[in-house]
């Protein structure tokens, strides 16, 4: 056994801090377990003390680790980083507070590791909703060495992690502008030249004179996804084409596929080919009207619908444009146990088409973003790959840091 393999309770405090009578601030920025990813926030809800959901409890400070003890195989964790004074997490998270012998940002990258997830998830109890105990986390056998080695590794894996952290700041920079100027051009129709050109009235109110009104399938290719049969082997195994399934459109941008399918699976089965910037809209299920851009050449599953325009000018417009009217063809769904958009609402839904002139000069502008965001996007998922290699053998103590100069 690892001289340094010692019990996680003995490091940290867990749930240190929940709110209680003396709370002095009136109003919270919560934080739930649906809005917590692998190492990821998707956002909080701002909310007064007295309307605050019940599981409203945990304080958070700064260097803690927040930990899902519900289904802990869904790797549900965030390193708490410069939170406001009044953030609050769900009585859902195990709240972890390292003591002064454990650093900050190693006791994160202990949490993180997949080793350490399959631990959780074989001590889960239940079986609808399999959670953890805080006696459980604290069993937990873990490596950890002297403080100054703990500080080496943690230097390492967090260059990675601020690598990432800024590339995703700068992607939602990109993409904050690009919506910025499709509006500009397409909503309030001020775009270049706009001082020239007539607005006149038509089926979508008071457009610019000379563009035109079309119903999308009209005017570019809609197709309805589709799955192979899961019965023949043959059509999964060794494929070249790749294939998603809906819950990639929950992803900014697909980059990659969520398996392999073979070219007989593509030729005997509704499954189509979409060519890349094709606009997927999911139409059914939980990710109902989610809108992402295809960044590979794939196929689809049944639950998502594609848009792309054969000629290559429209790709960027189109996701733009489904992205500003998705909510509208939400309020079309149909169904009572499971509302979906059928294929024809998407199909029938009229879209204003710019010039060609217009849309060959938003194309050139436009364009450089959407490569950018792709470009700073696969950099992301090679330091993911590389950070997640190096992070086992640190951890382990496999990979001895103790004569590395890091920064």
């Amino acid at each position: 056994m690892n001289k340094y393999n010692q019990k996680l309770g003995d490091f940290v405090i867990i749930n240190p801090e929940s709110m209680g009578k003396d709370y002095p601030y009136t109003e919270i920025e919560y934080v739930e377990i649906s809005s917590i990813g692998s190492g990821t926030l998707e956002g909080t809800n701002i909310t007064s003390v007295e309307n605050a959901p019940s599981r409203a409890k945990r304080i958070v400070k700064h260097g803690d680790t927040i930990l899902s003890t519900v289904r802990p195989n869904r790797r549900s964790f965030l390193f708490i980083k410069q939170p406001p004074k009044n953030m609050i997490v769900s009585t859902g998270f195990a709240v972890l507070r390292p003591s002064k012998e454990l650093d900050p940002r190693y006791l994160y990258c202990l949490i993180r590791q997949q080793k350490f997830t399959d631990y959780l998830a074989n001590n889960a109890k239940g079986a609808a909703y399999p959670a953890v105990d805080s006696d459980t986390i604290k069993r937990a056998e873990l490596f950890i060495p002297p403080l100054l080695t703990q500080q080496k590794i943690a230097s390492i894996l967090s260059a990675y992690d601020d690598l990432i952290e800024n590339n995703t700041r700068r992607i939602h920079i990109l993409e904050d502008m690009a919506q910025a100027i499709y509006r500009e051009w397409f909503v309030h129709f001020r775009f270049p030249g706009h001082e020239d050109v007539k607005l006149v009235g038509s089926e979508l109110g008071m457009t610019p004179e000379g563009w035109n009104i079309v119903e999308a399938g009209n005017r570019f290719i809609v197709l309805l996804g589709g799955t192979p049969s899961t019965k023949v082997d043959k059509y999964w195994q060794n494929g070249t084409v790749a294939w998603i399934n809906s819950s990639k459109v929950n992803e900014f941008r697909v980059i990659d596929e969520t398996e392999f399918i073979t070219e007989e699976a593509l030729s005997n089965s509704s499954a189509k080919l979409l060519p890349k910037r094709s606009t997927l809209i999911a139409i059914t299920g939980a990710t109902l009207g989610q809108v992402s851009l295809l960044e590979i050449e794939a196929a689809a599953n049944q639950s998502i619908v594609g848009v792309y325009d054969n000629e290559g000018y429209f790709g960027e417009y189109l996701y733009l444009k489904f992205c500003e009217i998705i909510e509208k063809l939400i309020g079309k769904a149909s169904g009572s146990a499971q509302q979906h958009i059928n294929k024809g609402v998407v199909a029938d839904t009229q879209l204003l088409i710019p010039n060609k002139p217009v849309i060959s000069k938003f194309r050139i502008i436009i364009r450089p973003y959407f490569d950018l965001v792709v470009n700073l996007m696969y950099k992301n998922k090679n330091l993911r790959l590389t950070r997640d290699l190096l992070l086992p053998r640190l951890i382990s103590g496999e990979l001895d840091v103790r004569n590395l100069n890091v920064g």
